[in-house]
């Protein structure tokens, strides 16, 4: 009996060997590809092992630095990434022509739009919809909607993904928020750039928020610097320094005082997206449709009604020359 060839052999692989290759293949490590299929590395190693033996070639380098596909091994990862695909669109294709409310609905968004803006929405949403259960991916990461990791991705975001359909439901107004013990009303207005201070960091710092920030006050030097918004919100409520937060988020603090009006110019617009394909879902159009309408109200509600919407103690950025700090009518 001659020797097989290639495709011959990979007849020995069946789904789960191929979604295996491709893991390590995206991963680059077998860690990675653990982590993604939710699988012990030593697992991971023993069915790489195993399927490369039944199919008599070896698929990856292996090398300190990670695991690379070689010749055979590149193919292997392609076609499983073409199965993939094909399997994830007959799956949105299956979802998108599902009329029924009831069923499972998986939102993506951010901590802060989680912990400060959705809650009371979905609450009533689902009540109205008692069919149907809400599954949230709260992370501050961007989930790929085409691979099904979520149905639908409430994201504060200048421009959303071109492949991806949604709409404008609001917008983030910012304002600049502190501890109360930091704007004593005995001793007058402080001046913005004297006080101790909460920044960005990391991914944040690209934002039109925080460069903003570095315009307005560039002698400014952070005592603490944070990658999360919810994070800077707990420091300046612990006393840490003043922050720069979304209005709707900062009024719910009842230890933050506003010190300024609303930022003029930087505004994060707030999007709703989801895939093409899952348009026709009757689920994802109901809550599309109930949060397009809830979220801008909701948002300014927040902003004026919390318990810190009517405190304010205006702070303007720098002290005038011969005369104490005063406030000021707006910055920016």
């Amino acid at each position: 009996m001659g020797k097989k060839n290639l495709r011959e052999r990979t007849g020995a692989l069946d789904w789960n060997d191929l979604r295996l290759v491709l893991a390590v293949a995206r991963g680059g490590s077998l860690a990675g590809a653990a982590r993604a299929l939710a699988l012990q590395h030593s697992t991971v190693f023993r069915r790489i092992e195993d399927a490369e033996a039944r199919i008599g070639a070896r698929l990856f380098e292996r090398s300190r630095t990670g695991w690379t596909t070689n010749a055979q091994g590149e193919a292997v990862a392609q076609a499983a990434a073409e199965m993939e695909a094909a399997a994830l669109a007959a799956e949105r294709a299956i979802s998108g022509a599902d009329e029924r409310l009831s069923g499972v609905i998986r939102i993506a968004t951010s901590e802060l739009l989680a912990g400060y803006l959705l809650p009371p929405l979905l609450a009533r949403f689902m009540a109205e919809h008692p069919g149907i259960q809400i599954e949230a991916d709260v992370s501050n990461r961007t989930v790929d909607l085409t691979r099904r990791e979520a149905d639908i991705a409430l994201r504060a975001t200048p421009q959303p993904p071109e492949l991806m359909v949604g709409r404008r439901v609001g917008e983030m107004r910012y304002a600049v928020y502190a501890h109360r013990t930091l704007v004593p009303a005995r001793r007058g207005t402080p001046v913005l750039q004297q006080l101790p201070w909460v920044g960005f960091d990391g991914r944040l710092a690209h934002t039109e928020i925080a460069q903003w920030f570095r315009t307005a006050l560039p002698e400014v030097r952070p005592r603490l610097r944070a990658d999360s918004l919810p994070a800077m919100l707990k420091a300046a409520a612990a006393g840490t320094g003043a922050v720069v937060l979304p209005m709707f988020a900062g009024s719910q603090e009842p230890r933050l005082v506003r010190i300024t009006p609303p930022i003029e110019g930087p505004a994060m617009g707030l999007w709703l997206l989801h895939h093409p394909d899952v348009r026709g879902n009757a689920r994802v159009r109901a809550l599309m449709g109930w949060l397009a309408k809830a979220v801008p109200p909701e948002m300014e509600r927040l902003a004026a009604c919390g318990p810190t919407g009517k405190d304010f103690a205006a702070c303007p950025l720098k002290a005038r020359r011969g005369r104490a700090p005063r406030a000021a009518a707006s910055i920016g």
